[in-house]
């Protein structure tokens, strides 16, 4: 792509409203703002999940003759990295429920979790608690000593991010734009990778909003105008976040 057709393709981006900051947004209290963000990155955790499937022998043959024994034949892995963050004032972590629920058959065998002071945690299922959309999951205090955790807003049940926030449209393309989650053909143009990951924090104006659930393969734009949120688990009381609190 020519430097004349990536133009057109910004261009095409910004005329749906979804590509624009509002001055506002990006100048006022400059200084706070940034070391907010600075603090809500360091409270950013890696989830890594490790789950076991027993199989066993009575799980591979329909029939069983006189005699048969059921013996274990093997133990099959499954792994899950997701990302989650430290909530404000407590030793606990928040992440998806599906970030620490196995397939059909698996269950929690250790999960791990690394966090930006370099420290790592690690526990066993009984260590995490889902509820609804979200899991809450709980480390020593010493493991996250001088990290600053972050806030949960308040949204209201059924309630989308841009109902709630007069400037979340700008927000919203803020966030898929810096984690590259752009059109394929801008991407190429641009030579970068998506960066957003399951479980990747969201913030307005300092509070967690939402987890991500899924990466799109280019911006989402909403077929109503604005961005669209499938890709996002809002945190609202409807959908289990008040284990959050």
């Amino acid at each position: 792509m020519n430097y004349k057709n990536l133009a057109k393709v910004l261009f095409a981006a910004a005329c749906v409203g979804v590509w624009s900051l509002s001055s506002a947004a990006v100048n006022t209290g400059k200084n706070t703002a940034v070391s907010r963000a600075l603090d809500n990155k360091l409270a950013e955790v890696t989830v890594i999940t490790e789950f076991l499937k027993p199989v066993r022998l009575s799980d591979m043959v329909s029939r069983h003759r006189p005699g048969f024994k059921d013996v274990l034949v093997k133990v099959e892995k499954q792994t899950k990295t997701c990302q989650g963050v430290l909530l404000a004032g407590t030793p606990r972590v928040v992440t998806l429920a599906s970030c620490v629920k196995g397939d059909k058959g698996f269950a929690v065998s250790k999960v791990t979790l690394q966090f930006a002071n370099g420290k790592q945690a690690t526990g066993e299922a009984n260590a995490i608690r889902t509820q609804g959309e979200f899991a809450r999951l709980y480390v020593k205090r010493a493991v996250v000593e001088g990290l600053k955790g972050v806030e949960i807003a308040n949204i209201g049940a059924g309630k989308s991010l841009q109902q709630t926030y007069k400037d979340g449209t700008a927000l919203l393309a803020q966030f898929f734009n810096n984690r590259g989650v752009i059109s394929p053909r801008a991407r190429r143009a641009m030579g970068i990778k998506p960066s957003l990951k399951i479980g990747s924090p969201v913030f307005f104006h300092g509070k967690l909003v939402a987890l991500a659930n899924d990466v799109p393969s280019r911006f989402p734009v909403s077929l109503f105008g604005g961005v669209d949120e499938d890709s996002l688990t809002v945190v609202r009381p409807d959908n289990g976040s008040a284990l959050l609190k």
